[in-house]
């Protein structure tokens, strides 16, 4: 069970599609989302992985990552 850390992504492209009349920007911090209502009860990831490929793919990795939330 998770106990509320981060969720970090990185790589060198990434593209998020929030639903932006939910998640607004936080004007403090360029670049972030959020909605203080809202809490995540599921992630999943789908693709090339399915958490950590323990190790690196020259080519790339492909992956779908579907956030749930109430």
């Amino acid at each position: 069970m998770s106990n509320g850390s981060d969720i970090i992504i990185k790589g060198g492209s990434t593209e998020i599609t929030l639903n932006e009349d939910i998640y607004t920007a936080d004007p403090r911090q360029p670049n972030t989302y959020g909605n203080a209502s809202k809490k995540i009860v599921r992630v999943v990831i789908t693709g090339d992985i399915t958490y950590d490929s323990g190790g690196e793919k020259p080519d790339g990795l492909k992956c779908k990552i579907v956030i749930s939330c109430r």
